[in-house]
């Protein structure tokens, strides 16, 4: 804003000020005289006559002269008023002809104009409304209309009251201004708004100078009368010219009056702008529905003589008040779209000062007549705590007309508008990003009636909208918008605008999209979003009490929306960690490598659940035991140590191998007493078996070459030998004594074919035939071939079958019968054996099937395996029956072939009860 327009600003602002003071003068003289004293007086002779009694109730008759008041001497007529005001009753010292009586004075009741306060009221409105419109719009449109509303205000606040004083001459000075320059003024404003008429447009000074021409003639004419008394201009001041003057002030206001509206109803017909016409509509309601029920209901029973009752006349008064509101309206309509604001605001301020103002005059007229003139200073106290008391009154008095006015303009919404002063609160409280946006868009529409919102989240250095609408933009880059210039904005208004051929730029596009309106978020000038709102569903505007609104919950908004989305990066990076801790933890826990973390004190910190399957101890019960107590490996290998092997022997005497290694925590992490360390353990017993089995092989491989050597070589003379001898016993008698020498050499020979033949069986993989074979027949048939033996040595046969064995087709696997024939056979012979020499044994054979296995157990009650022989029984030539001619090669032979069907043979501990040997073979499943 220029120096100029704040000049003229401060200027107009003095005139207002001092067209105030003087209305607040007119008000109090118009309020003091609601009080009649029921007669009129004047002084004659040095006295104060009765010149006419218009209430019998006084006691007086015209042409009494009063002389004493309550005992005291007479000031003056309005001194004598005054008194005569104060009380309910006083007594009066008349001289009435020419005798001197007492008369009982009794104050006639009030007689408040109401038309009056209303026509006050409304002109304390045209004075806010023609300053408010004067600041928002400080064009030659704007002065005009506060020229225009101050007149107005003038003319009804303005009423001269006797007593003939230089107050009066003042007020009624200003009333005759207001009165003569209202008409033209108001011309003026028809002539030029909304746009000048194309005559005044092009002879606008001369035109204008003729419309306030006569306004300017009589009020010289008014001056010179009321200053001069005439002397100047108007002449010798007589009845005839004074009413001749009248008659042409009458002329001037009517005619004047139609020319307005001879202009209102053309420019009506005429203007073809909407914008235009909309304006004048509003200025034509507001005439018609101001001075229409004024004019039927008040001017035209004054000038017929008919007094209508006041109710009826304060009635016909008050829709004047629309006058200046519709005026306002059409002049800041299409630039400022706070009338309803203003007209609240402005009838409040007005019925408050009215409440105020009518509250002191009735109190204080209470306090004079109710206090005796005599006590001055109580009544001067009294009078100022109920200004202060009445003053005190009018802040919540304010608030309440203003409460009861907006929820006389918003009805319905309302409600719904004082829940979004709440709803802020309630945001900062919501924690889902979605629900937040979701309810604040909901509850805007709802509260503000907006025909549509949406909201668009800062996401880097982009806005992504919350909803997505095919009409506008999903999402701005933030150099387009103009960020960071945007975040500083309160509000941003959409405008169609643009350069011919220039791209739609975004703000653009969101206006075709049918928004109005960009509220930007900030927190800490850093931007959170942006919030769109259109018109209102009757396609209003928002009002800058709206804009205020939504500003203010905005920003409540924009922290809870901050919140929302930490919170929301917060659980992502949460959930982040969570599923980075699950997917270390879950590496940790499926590693097949027993894992431990070691403190400075060698005691464990954490282990993983190999570790715990390793050690066979649970996991709980690892936890602060020293590693030495789990694993009996010392001493550990250093951190970047290369790894050691150790073994040990577990809790069931198995030996097991382990693979060591020893590396620092990552991260440096230290507890209290140093750093961390990572034991890493790999049970190698499975791979250290392997090798072993392998080495096995490796020689048996060899020990089969060389027994194939062997029996290949030695086959051929023991084959001669046993020819020999067996000739040789054919040609000797039993009785010759080299029979038994050569029945020797036979059976030795016999026995060398067998250990030969044992020796080619041992080292031949053979690969025979498979077939389903039943277990239980097998087995029986292998005891019936030996059936002899038991007999012979008082052997007994126990045989044990598990129910589920019972059926012979129930225990069936897939191999060569005669080779588990063989296994079994040999089983039998070496318990049989193992019991040779004793009085009386027992063979226990066992049959169970189970879900996947048959087992087929074999135990003898001779005396048993010694422990450390039963790691090397199942090795070649290892026999306990050497020097009975035994060969060693049985258990072997068995084991490979027990192996080569998929099974394992085992010997079971028993100390103390024999041998136990165990053949588990896989169960034949037919298809």
């Amino acid at each position: 804003m220029t120096r100029a327009h704040t000049s003229k600003l401060f200027f107009c602002l003095l005139i207002t000020l001092f067209a105030a003071a003087l209305g607040g003068l007119s008000v109090y003289r118009k309020i003091a005289s609601f009080q009649p004293v029921g007669f009129e007086l004047r002084r004659a002779g040095g006295l104060i006559e009765v010149t006419r009694v218009d209430d019998p109730r006084t006691g007086l008759r015209s042409g009494d002269s009063i002389l004493l008041a309550n005992g005291a001497e007479l000031g003056g007529e309005s001194e004598l008023a005054s008194q005569l005001k104060e009380r309910p009753e006083s007594e009066l010292a008349v001289l009435r002809g020419d005798q001197v009586v007492r008369v009982r004075f009794h104050r006639p009741p009030l007689a408040p104009d109401l038309p009056y306060l209303i026509l006050a009221l409304i002109g304390v409105g045209y004075l806010l409304i023609g300053l408010y419109t004067l600041v928002r719009q400080n064009t030659a449109h704007g002065f005009l209309f506060w020229l225009w509303c101050l007149a107005s205000a003038v003319l009804y606040l303005l009423t001269p009251v006797p007593p003939v004083d230089a107050e009066y001459r003042l007020v009624y000075l200003g009333d005759q201004l207001a009165h003569t320059f209202l008409p033209p003024l108001t011309l003026h404003l028809f002539l030029v708004f909304p746009a000048a008429l194309p005559a005044v447009a092009a002879g606008r000074r001369r035109l204008l100078a003729f419309v306030y021409l006569p306004a300017a003639v009589l009020l010289a004419l008014q001056l010179d009368l009321i200053l001069w008394n005439g002397r100047w201009i108007f002449g010798h001041p007589t009845a005839g010219a004074i009413g001749a003057l009248d008659r042409i002030d009458l002329l001037h206001l009517a005619g004047f009056g139609l020319a307005a509206a001879a202009v209102l109803v053309y420019r009506l017909l005429r203007d073809r702008g909407w914008e235009q016409r909309r304006q004048l509509q509003w200025m034509a309601f507001g005439l018609a529905g101001g001075y229409l029920p004024f004019v039927l209901f008040y001017v035209v029973p004054f000038v017929l003589g008919l007094r209508w009752p006041q109710p009826v006349t304060a009635i016909a008064v008050l829709p004047l008040a629309l006058v200046p509101i519709t005026f306002a309206y059409a002049i800041l309509r299409y630039k400022l779209w706070d009338i309803e604001v203003i007209a609240r605001d402005i009838i409040t301020l007005t019925l408050t000062l009215l409440l105020g103002a009518i509250g002191f005059s009735l109190v204080h007229l209470a306090i004079i007549r109710g206090v005796s003139q005599e006590l001055t200073l109580a009544r001067n106290l009294l009078s100022f705590a109920a200004g202060l008391g009445i003053a005190g009154l009018l802040v919540p008095a304010r608030h309440s007309l203003s409460s009861a006015l907006e929820k006389l303009q918003y009805r319905g919404t309302f409600g719904k508008r004082r829940a979004l002063l709440g709803l802020g609160r309630d945001l900062l409280h919501e924690r889902d990003l979605a629900r937040l946006c979701g309810s604040l868009l909901e509850r805007l529409e709802s509260g503000m009636d907006l025909a549509r919102a949406n909201l668009y989240l800062a996401q880097g250095q982009n806005l992504v909208a919350v909803h997505p609408e095919a009409a506008a933009p999903e999402f701005f880059a933030g150099h387009d918008l103009g960020i960071p210039e945007l975040w500083r904005e309160n509000v941003v208004p959409l405008s169609s605008v643009q350069l011919a051929g220039e791209p739609a730029a975004p703000l653009r596009r969101i206006f075709d999209a049918g928004y109005r309106y960009a509220f930007p978020l900030a927190v800490r000038g850093r931007g959170v979003g942006l919030l769109l709102a259109s018109f209102k569903r009757d396609l209003a505007p928002l009002n800058s009490e709206d804009v205020e609104l939504i500003r203010h919950l905005l920003n409540q908004a924009a922290l809870a929306i901050e919140n929302a989305q930490l919170l929301s990066q917060l659980q992502t990076q949460l959930e982040e960690v969570r599923r980075l801790q699950s997917y270390s933890a879950g590496i940790f826990e499926s590693s097949p490598a027993g894992i431990a973390v070691l403190d400075a004190g060698q005691r464990l910190v954490s282990a993983n659940l190999s570790f715990a399957s390793l050690t066979e101890t649970g996991r709980e019960e690892l936890i602060g035991r020293e590693i030495g107590q789990v694993l009996p490996v010392s001493p550990l290998p250093s951190p970047g140590e290369g790894p050691i092997e150790a073994s040990f022997c577990d809790a069931s005497g198995r030996e097991r191998h382990l693979q060591l290694s020893v590396a620092h925590f990552a991260g440096g992490r230290e507890d209290r007493e140093g750093p961390l360390r990572i034991l890493m353990v790999h049970d190698v017993s499975e791979r250290v078996a392997m090798e072993n089995a392998l080495k096995e092989k490796d020689r048996l491989a060899a020990l089969g070459m060389l027994a194939a050597g062997v029996a290949h070589e030695v086959n051929t003379p023991i084959t001669g030998i046993s020819s020999y001898a067996q000739i040789l016993l054919s040609d000797t008698a039993e009785s010759d004594p080299h029979y038994q020498i050569l029945k020797k050499v036979e059976r030795q020979t016999f026995r060398a074919a067998r250990i030969v033949n044992n020796l080619l069986e041992f080292a031949r993989d053979r690969q025979q035939e498979r077939r389903p074979v039943a277990v239980a027949p097998l087995v029986r048939e292998c005891v019936d071939l030996l059936c002899d033996r038991p007999e012979r040595r008082r052997i007994q046969v126990a045989w044990d079958v598990s129910p589920g064995a019972a059926r012979d087709d129930a225990l069936v696997v897939l191999g060569s019968e005669g080779e588990l024939q063989q296994v079994f056979t040999n089983l039998l012979v070496n318990a049989l054996d193992a019991m040779a020499g004793l009085e009386a044994g027992q063979l226990a054979i066992a049959l169970a099937a189970g879900e996947q296995t048959v087992v087929v157990r074999i135990a003898d009650s001779g005396p048993g395996i010694p422990p450390e022989k039963l790691e090397t029984i199942f090795q070649p030539f290892f026999s306990t029956k050497l020097h009975r001619g035994g060969t060693g090669l049985g258990l072997s032979i068995s084991y490979e072939i027990v192996r080569r069907h998929g099974g394992d043979l085992r010997v079971v501990r028993t100390p103390g009860k024999g041998a136990c040997f165990e053949v588990e073979l896989p169960k034949y499943a037919a298809l």
